[in-house]
């Protein structure tokens, strides 16, 4: 588990926090919020994900090979 007053870096910080209010529709996220370790990788990736520029309907264009 993180709380978000366990991040120091506070870049990370707001980027995790405005993450997570868009995710989960909060509109404010309090320091002693709580993420289980899967919550929070996923929140990481989404972020890594938005840096990279990658397309938000990209499972709509993804063709697996055995179809």
């Amino acid at each position: 588990m993180i709380r978000i007053r366990e991040i120091t870096d506070p870049d990370l910080k707001a980027r995790v926090v405005a993450k997570l209010g868009e995710v989960r529709g909060l509109a404010i996220v309090p320091e002693w919020f709580e993420l289980d370790d899967a919550d929070f990788v996923d929140l990481l990736n989404e972020i890594r994900d938005d840096d990279a520029g990658l397309n938000d309907d990209w499972e709509k264009d993804y063709q697996p090979r055995w179809r």
